[in-house]
Order: C-alpha cells, then sequence, then structure tokens
C-alpha cells in the first residue's frame, strides 16, 4: 500500500468571524495547489486504486479538489479526524484496503510531521504543498517505510515535465 501525506496549500488569514475550518485557500494557494498536483501525479504509481482523503477543513478540501481533478475529477472523502491529527483512524481505514491501494491524505501541520516521525522515525519539513510517500505492509508484521518526500516547488518542476 502507498500512502502520501499532502500539507493543504496557502489559506486566507483568519478574520475573527469565521471559523479555522472555513478558511478559503488564496489566489496564491491555488495556482501552488494546481502546480503541486501536477508533479504528484508522477510520484503515484498504480491510480487505479486511488483514494484521496481529505480533512474537512475547507483549505484541505479545496487542495484535495485541485489534485482530484487531475485524475479525472475522482471524488475527494472528507474525515474529521484528519482534522483532529487522529492517526489511528487514518491507520484502522487504511487497514480495511487492499493491499495495491495508493491513498493520499490531505491534511495539516502539526498533525503531517507527527504522523511522519510514529510511522517511519523521520522528522519532515511539510511547509504548504509539500508530500511524502510511504510504503506501507500490514503482512504479518506492520512495516512503513519513507520511500520520498517533494517540496512545493521539486512537485511544481516534475509537473513541468
Amino acid at each position: 500500500m502507498e500512502l502520501v501525506l499532502l500539507r493543504h496549500a496557502k489559506a486566507e488569514e483568519c478574520p475573527p468571524w469565521i471559523s479555522d475550518e472555513e478558511r478559503n485557500l488564496t489566489p496564491k494557494g491555488r495556482k501552488k495547489a494546481q502546480a503541486a498536483a501536477k508533479g504528484l501525479v508522477k510520484f503515484l504509481h498504480d491510480v487505479d486504486q486511488l483514494e484521496i482523503w481529505s480533512s474537512h477543513a475547507l483549505r484541505s478540501v479545496q487542495t484535495a479538489q485541485i489534485l482530484a481533478a487531475n485524475f479525472g475529477g475522482m471524488e475527494v472523502k472528507e474525515y474529521r479526524y484528519i482534522y483532529t491529527g487522529r492517526l489511528e483512524e487514518v491507520m484502522k481505514e487504511l487497514r480495511q484496503m487492499r493491499a495495491d491501494a495508493v491513498v493520499v491524505v490531505v491534511g495539516h501541520e502539526p498533525h503531517l510531521g507527527v504522523w511522519a516521525k510514529q510511522l517511519a522515525g523521520v522528522t519532515l519539513p511539510f511547509k504548504k504543498c509539500a508530500a511524502a510517500g510511504f510504503k506501507i505492509d500490514f503482512e504479518e508484521e506492520l512495516n512503513i517505510k519513507l520511500e520520498w518526500f517533494a517540496s512545493s516547488k521539486i512537485l511544481a518542476k516534475l509537473g513541468e515535465e
């Protein structure tokens, strides 16, 4: 199984009259998400089994939808536990999937960084639109390995090729 953690793109500042969860992507954030999505397509292997999961926060959903559009407009599944940082819930869902599944989780810092440390013992700089790919094997003993990490700039460069 392949798991990709992707941080959402840049969102608007949070005025006092809206909740953090309602923040939209900025125009620059949308552009950066589009560029990163084009590059991320090159990292994903078996897209027949691809699922895109997102925090329910608007900025993550919008980032996930931009990614989904690069795969023909597939469905984005929203999970509140991604926003709240509950890795155990993510792992519970992943265990129920096929061994050849590819899941992209669009979420937030500091959770993505904490998850990378818990999953593979690595500290990664999850700036906006950065992504990390992990190979997960649930057979017999749980085995998780970091396969790659890319900043938004690297993803954008890959998308230009």
